[in-house]
């Protein structure tokens, strides 16, 4: 539940709007609302409202639940117009680089709560500059709400409980690219290994090159061992906000898929010595980059996140490592939809910019994902099952 937060009255439906409907998360997430019995209507919108409308028409329509849109989220007027006659707006829009301040600064002029899965650092630290704003209108709003981050806070939340003092944490999560049938956690790599990377030393915040420090991580089976390096991210960001005394943080990311990592590694260094052809989503861009899934070896089809905590308990320095594993269209499309409704029928209330796990509880978060089939495991035999 909400954390020292207000309640407003609980609703038995709950109408929302989902902004970027049209990618493969957008679809995804669609569907997954959709699996909620408080979701009575879903307004389904993308720039262009045919693309939206075959979209709805794959979801079967769904007994008129789904409504269509056609929405661009940075044209302020139309979407605080959108979003003033829904419960929620969830965003699977991007690059959240661009839509992120956009879409949240119209949510809080429509007073309508917003929760995204935006995965931009930059992004997200603007997004705090709006806290006072959205507590002064008294809107909710929860960045992040996907893999990582998302799923990735609750499980460093989780294991914090255990200890007495956290000191040090790691975070790091494997991508295949042939988990998903887009080019969005290509392009999202990319623009993350092409720039500095924030993590934390010595209780200070500080920033390093992308796509250093290379680590074998092993995840869940049945992804196994991967190389992981230093990338950018928003944990080593917002975990400070909610440990203040955090002596170091690290978020590491790697592909299953070994060739295809260090290809794309080769195209971001050559961006950051400015070489037009590898700007993210160009022309020039977009043929290389479909070839890195066809490059052996070929690791296994899955997404993994793990997170590393150490600390103290009882007197004795101790580490708590945490995982979990599924493919990327449900990692993402559970955690976003399981938040949408709790934040938008009103069991879930905390006004401001916040990030998930200064909302939710871990414990009954990492339960609630259980019971939809996501079950995050110590590594370790100890494993949430759903209650």
């Amino acid at each position: 539940m909400a954390r020292d937060s207000p309640r407003r009255a609980l609703l038995s439906t709950v109408r929302v709007l989902l902004v970027g409907g049209a990618g493969n998360a957008g679809r995804r997430a669609a569907a997954e609302l959709l699996r909620h019995e408080e979701v009575d209507a879903l307004t389904l919108s993308a720039r262009r409202e045919d693309v939206a409308a075959r979209i709805a028409r794959l979801l079967g329509g769904r007994n008129g639940k789904v409504a269509t849109l056609g929405l661009d989220v940075t044209d302020r007027a139309a979407l605080v117009q959108a979003a003033g006659g829904h419960d929620v707006v969830v965003s699977c829009a991007g690059p959240a680089s661009e839509v992120e301040l956009p879409a949240i600064q119209g949510c809080i002029e429509a007073g309508t709560p917003y929760v995204s899965l935006c995965d931009d650092h930059e992004a997200t630290v603007a997004s705090f500059e709006l806290d006072d704003a959205a507590k002064g209108a008294g809107v909710t709003v929860v960045s992040g709400c996907g893999l990582s981050p998302g799923i990735t806070n609750i499980l460093i939340a989780y294991a914090a409980q255990t200890l007495a003092r956290v000191e040090e944490v790691e975070a790091a999560v494997a991508y295949s690219l042939n988990d998903s049938p887009g080019d969005a956690t290509m392009f999202h790599l990319l623009r993350e290994l092409s720039r500095d990377a924030p993590y934390v030393s010595e209780f200070q915040s500080a920033q390093g090159k992308a796509g250093d420090l290379p680590r074998p991580v092993y995840f869940p089976e049945p992804v196994g061992w991967v190389e992981t390096f230093t990338c950018g991210h928003p944990e080593p960001l917002t975990a400070p906000r909610v440990f203040p005394h955090l002596r170091a943080m690290r978020f590491r990311a790697g592909l299953t898929e070994r060739a295809a990592m260090d290809a794309l590694r080769a195209i971001a260094a050559s961006r950051m010595r400015g070489t037009r052809a590898t700007h993210p989503g160009g022309r020039l861009l977009r043929a290389p980059v479909r070839m890195l899934r066809s490059l052996p070896p070929r690791g296994a089809t899955w997404t993994a996140g793990r997170v590393d905590v150490w600390g103290e308990r009882d007197g004795r320095a101790e580490v708590v490592s945490l995982g979990v594993v599924d493919h990327i269209a449900n990692l993402a499309s559970v955690p976003l939809a399981y938040v949408a409704v709790a934040i938008g029928n009103g069991s879930v209330v905390k006004p401001g910019v916040s990030t998930i796990e200064q909302v939710f509880e871990p414990g009954p978060f990492l339960g609630a994902l259980a019971r939809r089939g996501l079950r995050a495991a110590r590594l370790t035999p100890e494993i949430f099952e759903a209650r």
